[in-house]
């Protein structure tokens, strides 16, 4: 387990010691982008905690010289109640940028290095291991991560596969997006003891459309729609398996 935390560590402190100095050495235009988001969802059906809930969520993807950046903070019942936050944070190294020779084969864009640091209430888990990019045809990106997880509280480690996608498409007078995730963790922990995450899949799917351009405002600024939430053995509890379909709404900032 200390191999792992420290491996995260230093594939995590590397990355951001890079950013730091590309972002020095390099000229501003090296980096490609930084877009947030805000989004507010709302939707009923939810297990082990309340039925109802809102949930703000607020979302940061930064492509820059040698990789990318992903973060996003969630933050439940944020009109009402006792508020809940977990975050993430999903750093990735291009090997291609980074030894400055192009890897790719067939569909495959891009191999990297990847990181992830999972908090929320009373919970951590760190992971490490490495993706790819895919080049899909209608696909915006279509990244793939394998990764090895550690969860604190939770003895031993296990794996976890991650996918994330985003698509926009057009038919008629409306302007599509298509984008969401995947995550898969197999079982992790001691079993028949309290401390033992049965396997589990989560995944949300969101199916927006662009209401500020169909109400004749600023197109690609805000969206409408409905997001898809499907946990199987939610927080690893053998049994606890979430349908919610969420109203959404998004702003891109």
């Amino acid at each position: 387990m200390r191999t792992i935390l420290l491996f995260s560590a230093i594939v995590l402190l590397f990355s951001a010691i890079v950013a730091i100095a590309g972002g020095a050495a390099a000229p501003v235009a090296a980096q490609e982008f930084n877009a947030f988001n805000a989004q507010l969802l709302y939707g009923s059906g939810f297990k082990l905690g309340r039925d109802r809930a809102a949930t703000f969520t607020g979302e940061w993807v930064n492509a820059w010289r040698y990789g990318e950046n992903f973060a996003f903070v969630d933050v439940a019942r944020p009109l009402g109640g006792e508020a809940g936050t977990y975050a993430e944070w999903l750093p990735r190294l291009s090997l291609s940028s980074v030894s400055g020779r192009e890897i790719s084969a067939g569909p495959v864009r891009d191999v990297l290095l990847a990181g992830n640091i999972k908090s929320g209430d009373g919970f951590r888990s760190y992971l490490v291991g490495a993706g790819v990019s895919l080049d899909l045809p209608g696909f915006n990106f279509f990244n793939v991560n394998g990764f090895r997880r550690n969860d604190s509280g939770v003895p031993g480690s296990t794996w976890q596969l991650n996918m994330s996608w985003n698509r926009t498409f057009i038919t008629g007078a409306m302007h599509w997006e298509f984008g969401g995730f995947l995550n898969w963790a197999a079982a992790e922990g001691a079993p028949g003891t309290g401390v033992y995450s049965h396997p589990n899949l989560l995944t949300q799917p969101q199916l927006l459309f662009d209401l500020g351009r169909l109400l004749g405002g600023d197109p690609d600024r805000i969206y409408a729609g409905v997001e898809w939430q499907v946990w199987r053995n939610k927080f690893g509890v053998d049994g606890f398996d979430e349908s919610v379909l969420q109203a959404a709404i998004k702003l891109k900032l």
